[in-house]
């Protein structure tokens, strides 16, 4: 146990890039009493019915890097921009950005478009599951980028923070 009576855990998938330092998911527990922090809701949660990771992707972490994950939530965050283009064979001239963040209740995944807001989306999950050949133009792109593009493209500064307004993240 550490100073605050947690264990805390990181959920790491090291062959999908992930480390303790960019985990996907965060866990603290006192004996067999497991929490999560929700990437919804920005808050610890009981585990309820809701998994464990597996074993293999439980990476025990210290209190010092568990706040220092609390304190910078994008390191949960994954982002991925799709440049439309007619040249392409798309209906117009467009940058969209999409992030992921993998909540232990449930994936967030959204896309910033056409009105300005975060909105959930299916496109990170056709191309995870369908491959590149269902959205081949989707790249991943870090905050920083997603940040610019998002700036450049509809004028609105500070959308890629989680806790922007018109999220459901």
């Amino acid at each position: 146990m550490t100073a605050d009576n947690y264990e805390y855990l990181a959920r790491v998938f090291a062959a999908g890039g992930e480390s303790a330092d960019r985990p996907s998911g965060l866990w603290r527990h006192r004996g067999n009493a497991f929490e999560y922090l929700s990437m919804v809701d920005w808050a610890w949660h009981p585990q309820g019915d809701v998994l464990l990771p597996h074993p293999d992707l439980r990476v025990v972490i210290s209190t010092e890097q568990a706040e220092l994950l609390l304190a910078d939530r994008q390191r949960f965050a994954k982002y991925w921009v799709e440049r439309l283009s007619p040249a392409k064979g798309d209906l117009y001239e467009d940058i969209l950005v999409y992030r992921l963040l993998r909540s232990p209740e449930r994936l967030v995944e959204e896309g910033f478009g056409r009105a300005n807001i975060w909105a959930p989306t299916d496109t990170i999950k056709r191309f995870r599951v369908g491959g590149p050949h269902d959205v081949p133009d989707l790249e991943p792109i870090d905050r920083n980028t997603a940040e610019r593009l998002i700036q450049e493209t509809r004028g609105i500064s500070g959308a890629t923070d989680l806790h922007q307004k018109g999220s459901t993240a």
